[in-house]
C-alpha cells in the first residue's frame, strides 16, 4: 500500500518550483526517441538503499534513537528542540518504524508535537491502521484548538493532509478551504494538493491530476511546489497503471523545469529518483543531468552547493553510474572544508551516505568519523547537539550499523552537552 510522500530540502523546508514545458530535457541525455528503456513496476518507497532487513532496520532505529536523544537535550532552546525532534520522527516514519515514532511523539516540544502527530496519522492511514490514525488526528486537533497564530494554521494544514489520506475528503476539504480563505498566498496551493493527495490515495488518479491542473497557471512559488509534490504523490501510488504513472511523472518534470538555481537542481533530483523507482532510467538520467548542469553554475561559496552535489552523486550511484557519482562526490569533498564550521558535520555525513550507496562502506565510515570530529570541535553545546542530530539522521537513513567506536563518541558527545550552550 502507498505511504504519504514526505519531502524535505537541504534546508529542511519544502521546495518552491516553477513550471515550463521541457521537451529538450530527454534530448540532453541522448534519448530523443521518447521511448524509455522499459517501464517496470515501481520500487517500494524505501528503495533508495539496498533492501532493508531486520538487522539494517534495527541499525537505523538505533542511530535515530541517538538523534532523538540529542534533539531532546536542547532544553535551552525549545524551538530548536521541537524542530530537531520533529525531523528525527519523520525519519522514523520513512524507516517504517512507526511504533518507535509513536512512542516518542508526545515528547516533541511545542506545537510541532501536533504536526508530527498528524503526520503519523497520515502514515498509519497509508498502512491501513485507520482507527489509530483517527485517534491521532483527534489528538492533533485538540492541540490545534489550544494553539494560536500561524502555528495553529500550520497544524491545521497537517491535519487536513492526514484526513485526506484517511479518505475523509469532506472534512479535509473544508479545513483546507478555511485555510486558503484566510491566507490564500500560503495555503491555496496546498489546499488543492491536499485534495489531490486524497483522491490519489482513494485510487482516483484522474481526479487527482485534474485537481492539480487547476494550478497550471499559478506563478506563486508555494502553489507550484505543492503541485509538483502532488504529481509525485500520484506517481507513487501502488497499483497505478503504467500510463498514468508516466503522465504524473512527466507532469512533475515539467513543473520543476522553470525553477532557478539550487532549488531547480534539488527538485529535479527528486523527480529523477521517482523516475528511477518507476523503472524509467532514461528520464531519470536526463533529469539528473539537467540538475548537475544547474548545480555546476552555482558559486562554490554557496553553503548549499556541497550537500547538493552529494545528493546528486547519490542519485547517479542509484543509477549505477559509479564514475559520475565519484566525480561529484570529490567535488563535494573539496568544498566541505570551506563551509561554515556548523555546517560541516552534516555535509560530511551526507558524503558518507553517498559513499555507502556507491558500495564504499569503509569510505562511508571514514566520512562519518570526519563528521563526528567536526562536531566535537564545535565550542558550544547547542550547535554540537544540532550537528549530532544531523549525523544520526544520516546514519539512520543509511542503515549503517553503529560500531563500538561510533557509539562511544556519540555517548561522549551526549555527556558533554553542558555550558556554554
Amino acid at each position: 500500500m502507498s505511504r504519504p510522500l514526505f519531502v524535505f530540502t537541504l534546508s529542511g523546508v519544502m521546495l518552491a518550483v516553477l513550471i515550463i514545458a521541457a521537451p529538450t530535457v530527454l534530448e540532453a541525455a541522448g534519448n530523443t526517441s521518447g521511448v524509455d528503456e522499459g517501464d517496470r513496476a515501481p520500487e517500494p518507497a524505501g528503495a533508495t538503499l539496498p533492501p532493508a532487513t531486520a538487522s539494517s532496520t534495527a541499525s537505523g532505529v538505533e542511530a535515530l534513537d541517538y538523534g532523538f536523544r540529542f534533539a531532546s537535550a536542547i532544553r535551552v532552546d525549545p524551538k530548536d528542540m521541537g524542530r530537531a525532534q520533529e525531523s528525527v520522527l519523520l525519519d522514523y516514519i520513512e524507516a517504517d518504524a512507526l511504533d518507535e515514532a509513536l512512542a516518542r511523539a508526545d515528547r516533541v516540544e511545542g506545537w510541532r508535537r501536533a504536526t508530527v502527530t498528524a503526520d503519523l496519522a497520515a502514515a498509519l492511514a497509508g498502512y491501513g491502521r485507520r482507527d489509530e490514525a483517527r485517534a491521532l488526528i483527534a489528538r492533533a486537533e485538540e492541540q490545534r484548538l489550544a494553539t494560536e497564530g500561524w502555528q495553529e494554521r500550520r497544524i491545521a494544514a497537517h491535519i487536513a493532509q492526514a484526513l485526506a489520506l484517511l479518505g475523509d475528503l469532506e472534512r479535509s476539504g473544508a479545513l483546507a478551504a478555511e485555510l486558503a480563505a484566510g491566507d490564500a498566498l500560503q495555503y491555496a496551493g496546498r489546499a488543492t494538493a491536499t485534495l489531490a493527495a486524497g483522491q490519489a490515495a482513494a485510487g482516483d488518479a484522474d481526479a487527482a491530476m485534474a485537481s492539480l491542473r487547476r494550478l497550471a497557471s499559478e506563478q506563486d512559488p508555494d502553489a507550484m511546489e505543492w503541485r509538483t509534490t502532488g504529481y509525485l504523490q500520484i506517481a507513487r501510488q501502488e497499483g497505478l497503471a503504467v500510463a498514468k504513472r508516466r503522465e504524473a511523472l512527466d507532469a512533475a518534470l515539467r513543473s520543476a523545469q522553470g525553477l532557478q538555481g539550487w532549488k531547480k537542481a534539488e527538485t529535479l533530483e527528486r523527480v529523477a529518483e521517482e523516475y528511477r523507482r518507476a523503472g524509467r532510467k532514461g528520464p531519470a538520467r536526463a533529469a539528473l543531468q539537467d540538475a548537475e548542469v544547474t548545480a555546476g553554475h552555482l558559486p562554490s561559496s554557496m553553503p548549499v552547493k556541497a550537500p547538493l552535489l552529494s545528493r546528486l552523486a547519490a542519485g547517479w550511484a542509484r543509477l549505477a553510474q559509479k564514475e559520475r557519482a565519484t566525480a561529484l562526490l570529490e567535488q563535494a569533498q573539496a568544498l566541505a572544508p570551506a563551509a561554515p564550521p556548523i555546517d560541516r558535520p552534516a555535509i560530511y555525513a551526507g558524503i558518507a551516505s553517498t559513499r555507502l550507496q556507491s558500495g564504499d562502506e569503509a569510505g562511508a565510515r571514514r566520512s562519518f568519523a570526519q563528521a563526528l570530529s567536526e562536531t566535537e570541535a564545535l565550542v558550544n553545546a547547542r550547535p554540537r547537539a544540532l550537528a549530532a542530530v544531523e549525523i544520526c539522521r544520516s546514519l539512520g537513513r543509511s542503515r549503517l550499523p553503529l560500531d563500538a567506536g561510533t557509539r562511544a563518541r556519540l555517548d561522549s558527545l551526549l555527556a558533554g552537552l553542558r555550558e556554554p550552550w
